[in-house]
């Protein structure tokens, strides 16, 4: 089955009413033929297994989206986090790496916020930023080298 995202959303909401309403009508008919036969407590019991199914798979649908939105959410927190811890200790850098990586962390932080765009923009915008991080390590590992005392040992060797 294809995705629906390349389709109007109206006419994705119409067609889906329309098969809704095209189902209950084809029930009804059925139902109103097998009236005089006797069987609707049969067709009644269907109808609540049915009805506990969708009402099953509705639960577990939104509980799923709802443990990516918090996930995501979070990760976003993290992340927002981790630039403004790093922004902070940019200042504490002597000049001119600490305006350079200040900039750096700026343009990072627009990058970031610009990821929801289409799929060959965020290819480039990924591109970019782990070019930026990559100066930020750069920028790092110069100044431990220069400065041990800026830099606890053993902390930059993860990357």
């Amino acid at each position: 089955m294809g995705q629906l995202s390349g389709y109007p959303l109206l006419l994705v909401f119409l067609g889906g009413v329309c098969a809704v309403f095209l189902a209950c009508e084809i029930g009804w008919q059925l139902g109103k033929r097998n009236e005089s036969k006797g069987v609707s407590n049969h067709i009644a019991a269907l109808e609540q297994v049915l009805l506990g199914m969708v009402a099953l798979m509705v639960g577990f649908s939104f509980l799923m989206a709802l443990t990516r939105f918090e996930a995501r959410r979070e990760a976003t927190v993290n992340l927002a986090n981790a630039i403004g811890t790093t922004a902070l200790r940019a200042r504490l850098l002597p000049e001119p790496t600490g305006t350079e990586t200040l900039k750096l962390l700026r343009e990072y932080a627009q990058m970031r916020t610009a990821l929801s765009t289409s799929d060959k923009a965020r290819t480039a915008l990924l591109a970019r930023t782990n070019e930026i991080q990559e100066k930020l390590w750069q920028h790092a590992n110069t100044l431990s080298a220069k400065d041990r005392k800026l830099c606890p040992p053993g902390s930059l060797s993860s990357r």
